[in-house]
């Protein structure tokens, strides 16, 4: 088992648990609204504001690509400094060239 093995099967046992707690902790949720329901008055959602869920999904959609763009940075900046640890860097990609017409 390599080291990377070790963290990505951790990885996988952590994004289980929570995977695990989701329906739990929904149920909770839904057992605190039903007990709160009657002793809290009626309240409309204004219709000028976006669903809690479309907050959501924009949300994510935004952080994904953070990550991703962060993501390209630092792969950047690891081929970059991986001769000065040793480490070969990867060649060059080559450029496809264009057939003669």
């Amino acid at each position: 088992m390599t080291f990377l093995t070790t963290v990505t099967d951790a990885e996988t046992k952590v994004v289980d648990a929570v995977r695990d707690l989701q329906a739990p902790i929904v149920e909770y949720v839904r057992k605190g609204v039903a007990l709160a329901d009657d002793r809290l008055p009626k309240v409309t959602y204004p219709a000028s504001l976006p669903r809690p869920t479309e907050v959501i999904d924009s949300q994510y959609e935004f952080v994904t690509a953070l990550l991703e763009a962060q993501r390209d940075i630092v792969k950047a900046v690891a081929e970059a400094v991986s001769p000065l640890v040793g480490v070969p860097a990867r060649p060059a990609a080559k450029k496809a060239t264009k057939a003669a017409a």
